[in-house]
């Protein structure tokens, strides 16, 4: 009973606030195919980031809901996305097999959503997670200290084909966790 009151309490006095943040990148897509299993990137070296995910610096969250979003149509590939809270040191060189993850980011790593397959309607292809779909949200979260960023590894868990810069967005909402400090 004391620990029901003390969560009302706590949710009165530092309540959640909710975000919406949008991040993207134009594939490098060389060869423009990309294998199942296969990292999403434009980068040959960095993750993708949410920044400001938690509301302070080592702060926690729960991610509520994933879209992703192609400027390419007729898409209907599935992505995974590996979550980690400093990034990783495994290969983010687009069309790579995905390698992650590994032995040295273990302790960083989250766990991975499942977005479901992407539908293709007119000229651009989307798809939603959500805590009613497959993925595994809500997705709970704690930056590390001095931190408030999170940082991605997309694969993809079907074969797709992109042109090279074409365009994949993610918007992720983020309930934000208020820290109580003792």
């Amino acid at each position: 009973m004391w620990k029901e009151l003390l969560r009302l309490i706590r949710e009165r006095l530092f309540p959640a606030s909710i975000v919406s943040i949008k991040i993207h990148k134009n594939l490098v897509a060389s060869g423009s195919a990309h294998s199942a299993g296969d990292i999403l990137n434009d980068s040959l070296s960095h993750s993708w980031v949410i920044p400001n995910a938690a509301g302070e610096p080592g702060g926690s969250g729960y991610i509520t809901k994933v879209q992703a979003h192609t400027q390419v149509e007729s898409q209907t590939f599935r992505i995974a996305s590996q979550v980690y809270t400093r990034e990783p040191t495994a290969t983010m060189v687009d069309n790579a097999g995905a390698a992650n993850p590994n032995e040295a980011d273990e302790e960083f790593f989250e766990d991975e959503i499942a977005l479901p397959a992407l539908l293709s309607r007119g000229d651009a292809s989307y798809t939603v997670a959500t805590p009613s779909t497959v993925g595994g949200l809500p997705f709970a979260f704690t930056c590390e200290p001095g931190s408030r960023d999170l940082y991605l590894n997309m694969i993809t868990l079907d074969a797709t084909t992109f042109t090279a810069g074409e365009r994949l967005d993610f918007k992720f909402k983020i309930e934000r966790v208020k820290t109580v400090r003792d």
